[in-house]
């Protein structure tokens, strides 16, 4: 039983921790490991092939030759289909959700825009929740400890728990006046987790960190372990290492469709 907390565009500076040293969230970063989250590839990390590669451990900007995002096409959908965690715990009768809750407006799109993460949990069968469902949780935070606790309910009930906070990387875009509020809301709702849970924290690309601009950077990620996940990632060092060590936790085991990183 696990939560694997994303949060979209958190990146940790190598030089002076900045916006992040004035948030609550700094004495947890300051222990986590740092992720190489550029797969090898040149240019700025991007968000359909990180996430695919957290999410699997297949190396997905290798594969299509570049960095893409922020939605998966086909071949990235298909590397989550086989190789996800999600659908690798159903094939296997396990319990998977994805705790999000998402707008009637999105729920209706006719063609709707789906991070990896909502991709994956679709294509292992689950149904995406609508905010008023008793099972999904604010996706924006809002009120941290309900968050907290709701999550902490789920992850007991579930092999794995996966929930996305994307409003960081959207402020690091568009208004990166609102990180300071967006990192406060994160901070109040890790402290009520991380000595009730089985957790991590992780991200696929910087952003937030450097709110002097809106782009991504190429700055290492987080991976912030808690309870009895705490040294399963001790020593990692890329984000490709994610989906194995949890699959191993998880005990999945190996075979096809394994989540067996590749460089």
């Amino acid at each position: 039983m696990a939560l694997l907390f994303f949060v979209d565009g958190l990146g940790l500076p190598r030089g002076e921790p900045g916006v992040l040293s004035r948030s609550a969230l700094w004495p947890l970063l300051a222990w986590a490991e740092r992720l190489d989250a550029t797969l090898g590839i040149p240019g700025l990390p991007q968000s359909a092939t990180g996430q695919t590669a957290l999410l699997t451990g297949k190396n997905a900007a290798r594969q299509l030759g570049h960095h893409h995002g922020p939605h998966p096409g086909p071949q990235l959908r298909a590397l989550l289909e086989r190789h996800g965690l999600g659908p690798r715990l159903v094939r296997s009768g396990r319990r998977f959700l994805h705790a999000n809750g998402y707008s009637d407006r999105y729920l209706r799109a006719t063609r709707p825009r789906r991070s990896a993460f909502a991709a994956m949990a679709t294509l292992a069968g689950r149904r995406l929740l609508p905010l008023d469902h008793p099972l999904a949780v604010d996706p924006l935070l809002t009120q941290p400890k309900q968050a907290a606790a709701r999550l902490r309910r789920l992850a007991r009930d579930h092999d794995l728990v996966t929930f996305e906070f994307w409003a960081l990387d959207l402020a690091g875009h568009r208004a990166p006046e609102r990180i300071p509020d967006l990192l406060d809301r994160l901070a109040r709702t890790l402290f009520a987790l991380v000595e009730t849970t089985d957790g991590l924290l992780v991200s696929d690309h910087g952003n937030a960190e450097e709110p002097h601009h809106r782009h991504h950077t190429l700055n290492p990620v987080p991976l912030l372990a808690w309870g009895h996940l705490k040294n399963t990632f001790t020593g990692a060092a890329s984000i490709l290492e994610v989906a194995p060590r949890l699959a191993t936790a998880l005990d999945l085991g190996n075979g096809n469709g394994s989540s067996s990183s590749e460089s």
